[in-house]
């Protein structure tokens, strides 16, 4: 299961669902055909769908998110420990979001939000939705941030965690915003950390190669 990004459908992550299949792990999508809605209702949609897959397996997920697929990881992640195991960012703004992005962005997040009748505060930090997703959390599963310097839609230092928790890596990488769903370096970063031992010892479903069960892989 794949979140994309904003106004993005799952699709866009077909190639990194390909790959994490590719490495012997189970991959389902999230449903989303334009991640654009509010964002309170997508977290609900997300969460119901991580339940149901997390009770199927009875295992963690490791949650992957691209650009806002990431921040709603973060999210998840925080609201749900107990059912993922880990959670990837890919250029995802969790500091300040519309400052940090394009203009282009914003204005498109204008205007989906006026389409809905709510245009002020939709998808921006003065929303409730908005500073639910970008407050500072402390952090209860590993997060691995990853980031560009030559992202040309986010600024790369947005996209960096400033916990200062033990449970945050950095990973930087070169190329565009939308090329992390398709770069190599990407994949290679992701199929490292899908390696990594579990937190505690391995359960069916594990989320490395050559467990009892393929493991369910979430992206954005």
């Amino acid at each position: 299961m794949l979140v994309p990004g904003f106004m993005a459908p799952d699709l866009t992550l077909r190639p990194m669902a390909r790959f994490c299949e590719w490495l012997g792990h189970r991959v389902e999508f999230c449903g989303i055909w334009q991640n654009a809605r509010c964002a309170r209702d997508t977290l609900e949609q997300l969460a119901a769908k991580l339940r149901a897959i997390s009770d199927r397996d009875g295992s963690r997920a490791v949650v992957i998110g691209h650009s806002l697929g990431g921040i709603y990881a973060r999210e998840l992640a925080a609201r749900n420990p107990e059912r993922i195991e880990r959670a990837i960012t890919l250029g995802s703004p969790i500091n300040a979001p519309r400052d940090s992005c394009h203009r282009v962005v914003r204005v498109l997040a204008d205007s989906m939000a006026a389409l809905r009748g709510q245009r002020e505060g939709c998808l921006t930090e003065s929303c409730s939705c908005g500073l639910e997703l970008t407050r500072q959390r402390t952090h209860a599963v590993p997060i691995t941030v990853v980031y560009s310097r030559t992202d040309g839609i986010v600024h790369w230092e947005s996209c960096i965690d400033r916990t200062g928790s033990d449970l945050v890596d950095h990973a930087e990488v070169m190329g565009s915003h939308g090329g992390m769903a398709v770069s190599s370096d990407v994949f290679r970063i992701i199929a490292d950390r899908l390696a990594m031992p579990r937190r505690e010892a391995a359960s069916p479903g594990s989320c490395s190669p050559g467990g009892d069960a393929a493991s369910a892989c979430f992206g954005a």
